[in-house]
């Protein structure tokens, strides 16, 4: 026997999750633009859910990691530290709930963010896919897909078990299909980050510069990037008051790597070549994992198209052709 629920339930279920927690929902829109015709919002009932969405231009890594995250406020000697709220993700897909995980993994290592890890405590994980719940990713919930509006359910924690008592859940017996993805050869190629390590002096990245414009839209989209500056925000009427604030920002901006005395990056090419050694190079140094879940965000939304599949195939081809002779 197997708990369902059918898609005609779920927004009732939705309404009363929305109750107890802040509730984010993959949803449609009525015109697509560069934005995307598929986004992230917090959820009403009007809006027409999008539960296996094919790509939304930005990812559930917002609401873990706000564009503009408040650390703290302070009013003359008081701190008053922000508190998140409680939430749900609702709707997830493999590849954005993979990029979750690895992402908690990142600000949890070699320091703990406390400000994310109190976010990410608060947050219940609500996956929607075709494919078959994963073993190795953390999930509260997942709803796979075994028919036409049909979804079996998967809890992976005791809150998750909780939801699916719910009374939008039926008990079936019906057959779960296993469906798994296989990994592209090139990104679980064990070749892949020596061979961007060793290509910094690749022309790639030179050729590159023709097309790319340094506008750093490839990390704003990207699930994994998590590069940030931090600002004071003061009130001048009273400048006893004031914020500190977490933005996020992108290593291909000309400005990320300058200092007062020098700017280390500040070449496009060597900013390019920075983007791919940390995804590629550094992370699964520090973590075990690339920064990249091949959600192809980057390629989609790039405004010079650049694709960075390509450029890691080339880069790779031509380090296994060095490395044989």
């Amino acid at each position: 026997m197997s708990l369902i629920i059918y898609d005609s339930q779920i927004p009732d279920l939705l309404v009363e999750l929305a109750q107890e927690f802040k509730l984010y929902v993959p949803v449609e829109k009525d015109l697509a633009s560069f934005s995307g015709q598929y986004i992230w919002k917090e959820y009403e009932k009007s809006d027409r859910l999008a539960l296996l969405y094919p790509l939304t231009v930005a990812s559930p890594k917002e609401f873990l990691l706000p564009s503009k995250d408040v650390l703290f406020e302070y009013d003359k000697e008081e701190i008053k530290k922000t508190k998140s709220s409680p939430q749900i993700i609702f709707g997830l897909s493999l590849v954005d709930l993979l990029a979750v995980e690895r992402l908690g993994k990142v600000f949890e290592t070699p320091v703990t963010d406390l400000n994310f890890k109190e976010r990410r405590d608060k947050t219940v994980l609500v996956a929607v896919d075709k494919l078959s719940p994963p073993q190795d990713i953390e999930f509260d919930v997942y709803l796979q897909e075994i028919g036409d509006g049909v979804f079996a359910s998967f809890a992976g924690s005791k809150l998750g078990k909780k939801i699916i008592s719910k009374k939008y859940f039926e008990n079936h017996k019906v057959k779960t299909p296993k469906i798994y993805t296989k990994k592209d050869s090139y990104l679980s190629d064990p070749d892949l980050s020596q061979a961007v390590a060793k290509s910094k002096n690749h022309p790639i990245w030179e050729e590159l510069t023709k097309t790319c414009f340094g506008c750093g839209i490839c990390s704003y989209v990207c699930p994994l990037c998590y590069c940030f500056d931090t600002s004071f925000e003061i009130d001048f009427c009273n400048n006893q008051q004031g914020t500190e604030c977490r933005n996020w920002s992108s290593c291909l901006l000309k400005d990320f790597a300058a200092v007062n005395s020098c700017n280390y990056r500040e070449e496009l090419k060597n900013r390019i070549y920075n983007w791919y050694f940390h995804k590629f190079v550094r992370m699964p140094s520090e973590y075990g994992f690339e920064g990249c879940v091949d959600c192809n965000r980057c390629i989609v939304y790039c405004p010079a198209k650049i694709n960075y599949q390509k450029v890691l195939r080339t880069v790779l081809n031509d380090y296994k052709k060095r490395t044989k002779k």
